[in-house]
């Protein structure tokens, strides 16, 4: 087993609901998709769709700010076109990683705060993953 692992009857998704329980944060079903959300006075800011993977809401400007240590990580996937990032949870130290994050996404989607002014920002789940090409014309010398 890897250092820092835990055994696999339990899911990483579990144990960061359970190590939010006493966060300023409720769950709920994820309004995206299957899964679960922890939701801060409504706003749903983190988003737990598979067993591994955590998605965390921020803003722009924090995720400008702290990609280089993100993406250094190995840990975190920032997408293109969205406040929402990813994170990879297979060991403590990404639980850990994930509080830090939600802790940011709680300070920066606080609706209590007079600079709040979030748009409704669908997550990444929702985002298809790939695009079909479209249809090639159809040509006379296809016929021959």
């Amino acid at each position: 087993m890897r250092r820092g692992c835990r055994p696999r009857s339990v899911s990483y998704a579990a144990l960061a609901v359970e190590r939010f329980r006493n966060w300023p944060l409720a769950v709920r079903r994820a309004d995206c998709g299957p899964g679960r959300a922890l939701t801060l006075a409504g706003i749903q800011i983190v988003h737990l769709h598979q067993d591994d993977l955590a998605e965390v809401l921020l803003t722009e400007r924090v995720i400008g700010r702290l990609s280089p240590a993100l993406t250094s990580s190995g840990r975190v996937d920032i997408l293109p076109d969205t406040p929402w990032v990813q994170v990879h949870l297979d060991t403590d130290g990404d639980l850990f990683l994930l509080q830090s994050l939600v802790s940011l996404a709680i300070q920066t989607n606080d609706p209590t705060t007079p600079t709040h002014r979030r748009p409704n920002t669908p997550c990444p789940y929702l985002r298809p993953t790939h695009v079909p090409a479209p249809p090639r014309p159809f040509s006379q010398s296809a016929r021959l």
